[in-house]
């Protein structure tokens, strides 16, 4: 007698067809970006050649058979860059996923509740244990990543564990997990590898121009004027002239139609070519793992109110990239422009999942679901608050002491840090270079806040930034009235 399935619909070996049918669109909706790619790559090498070499040009280093090979050998490098390219990301997608949203890797002694609950759903779903990362960002939301159950990830917000009690966290994993064992999460990270790869050429455009701008508005105004605005405008007038020769000489203006087509395809269609595909994908999927998770965690209720409690709260403070965003249990891009969101219909509203999961249980009493919204929206005002709330490892909360002090008082803070090792890092990012590691006892002077992170001088006067959750006591420095005192005194 076979052992019955714990998860409710089998659908690994449909999620396996779609992996491979995905792939193979993605290739075929994706060769015009990297031919695009490859034609930007080989101006660029010719470019960065003719600046260590001298000029392209006959009596240069480049005259004669240096010349012909140099020709052939810069587009084939390009070329084989460009096919790379979307094979690397592919293969390295979930990394880039954990990468792109600011993921760490939990340590042995840390959340040691969240690996329990890990465990046990685990063992009831008869699936390894992934590897546990975290955001730290005080929106509540959580997703899967992964090509295997063997090799997944599961990545939890700071903001989810401060937000959700024990049953209703345990409902999130569980959606999780169900992911992974169907292999929802191959599939998705599949799409988000794709996505991203259709999304390249824009975002690598658009990320220069700002870069530009954010140097000066001049340089970036003169960039656009002269080699932006020029080519925006001969991709019309070269489909016009393609229509005005075709009569004429037709091969001449299909050169022109295809060699405008490559970058209007690349920077514009694909784009939206990718989130079409990406809302044709995931929106089902979200249905399909609440009720799975459902018959894993036992109970219906614990889920729904999970999802009332992250909606409310809002996605504040959560910087998700936009190819990824369909990994995450709620919508991350909900607190963005509505030019961000305009695409954002692969997440079923919660309001449907909610309907779904109470249909069923026994029924979901509105008192609750109402409840429920309040604790979600109190969590998302004390969330945005000025000072935020940072929490220690032994639940001792530093905010208090830290807002009420550092608006008063111009010179650092002095704290004394108790745990055994802390990192100070070169930037608010956990992923920067370490500037130091301090052992218990160790004095630090706090400037100021970014984010989860303080801006600290370290015994040996080096500046840099450590998490606001390292452990510590503050070190009252004497007062100057006291020292007059003693000085009069005297």
């Amino acid at each position: 007698m076979t052992q019955p399935r714990v998860l409710a619909y089998d659908r690994v070996d449909a999620n396996k067809r779609r992996t491979r049918r995905l792939l193979a669109l993605f290739g075929l909706v994706s060769l015009p970006a990297a031919v695009f790619l490859a034609v930007c790559l080989t101006f660029f090498f010719a470019v960065l050649l003719g600046m260590l070499l001298g000029t392209l040009t006959a009596g240069g280093a480049l005259a004669g058979d240096n010349w012909t090979a140099w020709a052939v050998a810069i587009p084939v490098l390009a070329a084989i860059i460009a096919v790379l390219t979307p094979v690397a990301i592919f293969w390295r997608a979930a990394y880039l996923v954990l990468r792109l949203s600011g993921a760490r890797a939990l340590t042995d002694g840390e959340q040691p509740e969240l690996r329990r609950l890990v465990e046990n759903l685990c063992i009831g779903a008869g699936l390894p244990a992934p590897g546990l990362y975290v955001v730290e960002s005080s929106a509540a939301n959580a997703f899967s990543t992964g090509l295997s159950p063997e090799n997944s990830s599961l990545v939890v917000t700071t903001g989810l564990l401060d937000l959700l009690d024990r049953r209703e966290l345990e409902g999130v994993l569980a959606h999780e997990l169900v992911q992974i064992g169907n292999y929802d999460t191959r599939v998705s990270t599949i799409l988000a590898a794709g996505v991203a790869f259709l999304r390249l050429p824009f975002t690598a455009v658009v990320g220069v121009m700002r870069f530009l701008f954010r140097l000066h508005w001049a340089v970036g105004g003169f960039v656009f004027l002269y080699l932006g605005l020029p080519m925006l405008v001969s991709i019309p007038l070269a489909f016009a002239l393609g229509f005005t020769v075709v009569d004429e000489d037709p091969e001449q203006a299909a050169v022109l139609w295809v060699t405008m087509s490559i970058p209007l395809y690349s920077l514009a269609v694909a784009p939206l070519l990718a989130e079409f595909i990406r809302a044709g994908v995931s929106r089902q999927g979200q249905f399909l793992s609440d009720a799975d998770a459902v018959l894993l965690g036992r109970s219906a209720e614990p889920l729904a109110i999970a999802l009332v409690k992250m909606h409310a709260a809002g996605m504040a403070g959560l910087d998700a990239a936009r190819s990824s965003a369909h990994l995450w249990v709620v919508d991350p891009l909900a607190e963005r422009p509505w030019w961000e969101r305009i695409w954002a219909d692969y997440h079923p509203p919660v309001e449907e999942r909610v309907e779904l999961l109470a249909r069923m249980g026994a029924g979901i009493a509105d008192s609750d679901l109402e409840r429920a919204a309040s604790v979600g929206t109190q969590f998302r005002a004390a969330s945005s608050k000025a000072a935020p709330q940072p929490l220690d490892r032994y639940g001792e909360s530093l905010a208090a002491e830290v807002a009420s002090v550092l608006p008063e008082q111009r010179a650092p803070i002095a704290y004394r840090l108790s745990a055994p090792d802390t990192t100070v890092w070169e930037r608010a990012d956990v992923h920067s270079p370490e500037v130091a590691r301090l052992a218990a006892g160790s004095l630090v002077a706090i400037h100021g806040e970014e984010g989860r992170f303080l801006h600290v001088i370290t015994p040996n006067d080096a500046f840099g930034y450590i998490e606001d959750s390292a452990p510590m006591t503050p070190v009252d420095p004497p007062r100057d009235d006291t020292a007059t005192e003693g000085q009069d005194g005297a």
